[in-house]
């Protein structure tokens, strides 16, 4: 079999991305200066400046920004989600408007107006987010022509294998294309012109069939022009990476490790160093001090915000769940927050009062019909969350952490689950990771977890503010609300 031509458009991904963000600057930079010194909205004391001073400027604002967001990863080969984006282009402005005010203050000679700086800084941001809007409809058109795809072979068959399946197809910016997978039991190439090892009789995983053992590895690697070789292994077979690694050294392809991190019941491995000696972290403690006291100061800010501009609907929700059905307008459960501690939690109530009389405690399944009509829509919209408001004001709960159940769940994930109760480290939240990532309703336990240990080793405010940006993408959606 002749090798497949490599697909150009290694490049054009972050060359794309990079004139996306430089040509929004420049045009956000050349419309507030028309807004600011042309269009007599207010008058300008000392004059209009001269537009090559300012274009001049331009282009030293243009490689701040540049270098900025390409350390902070806006232009690496992982492609990011939209909301990831939002976020990191957010941080880029913010150091890189005051790292632009700091070199304006060297320059004496020239008069910068503090105004025209002002609306440069909140335009760029629309500026920006527009362009990042536009680059990615052109990338998506490109991976549907398969321009930039890497193709991808699967070796292993740890857990983490139908991971790394379900990504590659759910986020096509990824630009992975998955061809088929290597069992690891069977280590013996196939005969030349001979069927791999039960090739056909296996089951394929996520549509992909096996293509072999770990002995054609090379040769598939060859025949196929995969772009990226990516392990997924059980820990047992790790000594396969050593060999891998030899076996393709030759080869222009990429070889990424994944870990079975089901196995460890971690939620990501942490490459450190130390004296020149890597350190894999495979646990590591939550929130310190001074995370929890800034993330309890955001929750209290947006919160008391929220409720002053959501008040009138909040009465008018309550006006709906009141003469729709008989009973409370708000249900009352105990829930298990953070170190295990006990609390109310309010929802606005949502189905009979009587919803659990005969069944006990059990999860809300699509189509209940204990759900009243009223309920079923605030459901849909999640708006029946909104009184836990004041479980986030009372310090009860936080707007992002891992959302709380009652004690009986509990106490059986905990049994279940070795690792379950590490999420109780931080306080409950309104919304989470694993929410906005598909994972509420009846959904894995096992995997809600592993993304709610994520959250807690990894929390940032940047990811809290992240996550309350997907949360209200997947709210309009309704994904699993029921």
């Amino acid at each position: 079999m002749s090798e497949p031509a490599r697909r150009p458009g290694g490049l054009m991904q972050p060359a794309l991305l990079i004139t996306a963000d430089l040509v929004a600057l420049e045009a956000a930079f050349l419309v507030t200066y028309w807004f600011r010194f042309h269009a007599e909205i207010w008058p300008a004391p000392l004059g209009v400046p001269p537009l090559p001073l300012y274009l001049l400027t331009s282009a030293v604002i243009l490689l701040v920004f540049f270098g900025l967001f390409y350390a902070r990863g806006l232009y690496g080969r992982v492609a990011l989600s939209f909301e990831e984006e939002l976020s990191a282009l957010l941080h880029g402005v913010v150091q890189g408007s005051l790292l632009v005010l700091a070199l304006t203050f060297f320059f004496r000679r020239a008069t910068y107006s503090r105004s025209f700086f002002g609306l440069f800084f909140l335009s760029c941001l629309v500026f920006l987010a527009v362009g990042r809007l536009v680059a990615r409809r052109v990338l998506r058109r490109w991976r549907r022509q398969g321009v930039g795809v890497r193709r991808v072979l699967l070796v292993g068959d740890s857990p983490m294998r139908e991971r790394v399946v379900r990504a590659a197809r759910a986020r096509p910016e990824l630009g992975l294309a998955p061809v088929g997978w290597l069992a690891v039991d069977d280590d013996a190439p196939a005969a030349a012109g001979e069927a791999p090892p039960d090739s056909g009789t296996e089951p394929a995983v996520g549509g992909l069939p096996r293509l072999g053992g770990f002995g054609d590895l090379r040769r598939l690697v060859e025949e196929l022009g995969i772009d990226l070789v990516v392990l997924t292994l059980p820990f047992p077979r790790l000594g396969l990476v050593a060999r891998a690694t030899e076996e393709l050294a030759s080869l222009p392809v990429d070889v990424q490790l994944v870990p079975d991190l089901l196995a460890l019941r971690t939620s990501r491995m942490r490459l450190t160093e130390a004296g020149d000696i890597p350190f894999f972290g495979v646990r590591e403690t939550a929130l310190s001090g001074a995370d929890r006291i800034v993330k309890r100061i955001f929750d209290l800010v947006c919160t008391i915000l929220g409720l002053l501009l959501l008040l009138p609907g909040l009465l008018l929700l309550t006006a709906l769940v009141r003469f729709t059905s008989r009973g409370p307008v708000f249900y009352r459960q105990a829930r298990v927050g953070r170190d295990g501690r006990e609390f109310v939690m309010l929802k606005f109530r949502t189905m009979r009062v009587d919803a659990e009389a005969r069944s006990g405690p059990v999860w809300t399944v699509a189509a209940d019909p204990r759900v009243t009509p009223a309920g079923r829509w605030l459901r849909r919209l999640s708006l029946d969350e909104l009184p836990q408001l004041w479980n986030v004001l009372r310090g009860d709960m936080s707007l992002v952490g891992p959302r709380p159940e009652r004690q009986v769940f509990v106490e059986q994930f905990s049994r279940e689950l070795p690792r379950y109760f590490e999420r109780h480290q931080v306080r409950s939240g309104l919304t989470g990771w694993a929410q906005v990532n598909g994972l509420r309703g009846n959904t894995s336990i096992g995997e809600r977890t592993l993304y709610d240990l994520y959250y807690v080793e990894n929390w940032s405010l940047g990811l809290d503010i992240r996550i309350l940006l997907m949360t209200v993408h997947h709210v309009l959606r309704g994904e699993n609300a029921y």
